[in-house]
């Protein structure tokens, strides 16, 4: 089902993935062991050292309704991936995935577009695999290996395109409704007081539930809402 290119080093493998989809067929894997320009949401840099798993997909779907939960497919497919090793990890919407309380993952979905409208999607994912120094990844993240859990990036790689794969036509025809349930599973906030950010504004609220199409749903002082997009904090 997947193509998979390896690259010793590219400046990010979503930028490579953009640049040549024109040429790409669908369901290719760009896989780099470093990169010299990775980047995260918001454009944060995302530091990707030798040890570590960075790769992107390639997808072009015909049905695209349900594009953004794709991530949320991934971001599960992660987590189910490092519990199945043995680690203790879960889910902060939308998508990290966290160890020991710590960043282990991080995704970046961007669309490319042309003249006729949307083209593909590139799902980038970088997972932090036998990295022992992390002190320079600005912000509190984890490994495998520091969490004790010896194994490398190819078991890793095939492992997740596995389970992303298991998951991956039911999210297409339906959307989050399909991952819902197991995604829930491993939430750990519902019922806690938790803030959003988006931009400059933030919400604060109780962590009531995430809705069938993903969105997580607070109650605030204003009363219930339904947030697409942002930074949950606890």
């Amino acid at each position: 089902m997947w193509n998979i290119l390896r690259f010793d080093e590219l400046d990010s493998t979503n930028a490579y993935a953009k640049r040549n989809s024109s040429l790409l067929a669908d369901h290719t894997v760009i896989v780099a062991q470093t990169q010299t320009a990775g980047r995260g949401r918001l454009d944060r840099k995302w530091l990707s050292q030798k040890g570590g798993l960075y790769f992107s997909l390639l997808l072009k779907p015909s049905k695209t309704d349900f594009l953004p939960n794709l991530t949320q497919l991934m971001a599960l497919s992660v987590c189910q991936t490092a519990q199945n090793l043995g680690a203790n990890a879960w889910l902060k919407w939308p998508n990290d995935v966290l160890a020991d309380g710590k960043k282990l993952c991080g995704i970046l979905s961007q669309a490319v577009t042309g003249k006729d409208g949307f083209e593909a999607l590139v799902l980038g994912c970088g997972v932090n695999v036998r990295q022992e120094d992390l002190n320079a990844a600005g912000q509190p993240a984890v490994s495998l290996h520091t969490l004790g859990i010896e194994t490398n990036e190819e078991r890793v790689l095939q492992t997740l395109l596995e389970t992303f794969s298991a998951g991956y036509a039911n999210v297409l025809q339906r959307g989050f409704e399909t991952i819902r349930p197991d995604y829930l599973a491993r939430f750990p906030y519902l019922g806690k007081e938790v803030r959003v950010k988006n931009g400059a504004e933030e919400v604060r609220g109780t962590a009531e539930t995430i809705s069938p199409e993903g969105k997580l749903k607070l109650h605030t002082p204003r009363g219930f809402m339904e947030i697409s997009i942002g930074d949950m904090m606890v």
